[in-house]
């Protein structure tokens, strides 16, 4: 099975995924999906969670607070100001996924 790297930096954690099968994010365009091999790729990405499937069975996920995305190279690097790796006892996913609908909103309106 192909996979590729996957990076998070912020200025006070990182966190690095070695062999990812897909990786789902939500940009200002909307949803896209990443998958081995995936063409060089910039987007500006809004707060919320990305999806992170390490493989059939178990899914990661991380919660970001707005950033770049970089696909090159069969790597993919997020570079953001807060990143950490979701724990369903303190985040609410529901709440960000409308969080992240009215952060979009607001950007097309304005």
């Amino acid at each position: 099975m192909n996979t590729f790297k996957v990076q998070f930096f912020s200025p006070d954690n990182q966190i690095i995924f070695n062999k990812v099968i897909s990786l789902s994010v939500s940009g200002l365009e909307g949803e896209i999906m990443v998958l081995a091999h995936h063409s060089p790729y910039l987007i500006y990405l809004l707060p919320g969670i990305i999806t992170v499937k390490v493989n059939n069975r178990k899914r990661e996920k991380v919660v970001i607070s707005g950033g770049i995305l970089e696909v090159v190279s069969n790597d993919c690097s997020f570079m953001t100001s807060q990143v950490q790796v979701f724990d369903c006892a303190i985040h609410d996913e529901e709440s960000f996924k409308s969080k992240g609908i009215n952060m979009r909103l607001n950007y097309l309106n304005q």
